[in-house]
């Protein structure tokens, strides 16, 4: 699995796993615990089978997200 988007914002970490579930790419976030209790500096992770990758930066992309060099995903 690889994280395809780390936030610490529960609203775009939400839609995000939705538009891929969507597109039929199963996803899972990790960090939740530690990033309810540190929102500020521990960032959750939604993580996806690598061979999805692709498919799922087209869907965000598509959505009008745009990736970030730190792993992020930011609505236009």
């Amino acid at each position: 699995m690889i994280a395809i988007l780390t936030t610490t914002d529960p609203v775009k970490l939400s839609a995000a796993q939705a538009l891929l579930a969507a597109e039929t790419i199963e996803s899972a976030v990790f960090d939740t615990a530690a990033g309810g209790l540190w929102t500020a500096i521990i960032p959750m992770r939604l993580m996806i089978d690598e061979a999805d990758a692709p498919r799922a930066r087209g869907a965000l992309r598509a959505a009008g997200f745009t990736e970030a060099a730190d792993g992020d995903w930011d609505l236009k």
